[in-house]
């Protein structure tokens, strides 16, 4: 099983903005709103973006 990608943000962020990584092998630049919750995850790659202090929480997996 392939490890996802975990990518630490500012607690101060409301969105994160994700285009894959890679350049022309990414995916379309997208912005994911945090909304309240400790992380969010990339519908098109999985990775997953975590606000500052909240790693532990956001290292459980997805259900």
């Amino acid at each position: 099983m392939e490890q996802r990608e975990i990518v630490e943000v500012s607690e101060a962020d409301e969105t994160a903005g994700c285009d894959g990584g890679g350049g022309a092998l990414g995916h379309p630049l997208i912005y994911l709103r945090f909304e309240g919750k400790p992380f969010v995850d990339c519908y098109y790659c999985s990775r997953r973006f975590v606000r500052a202090g909240q790693f532990a929480q956001a290292a459980k997996p997805a259900a």
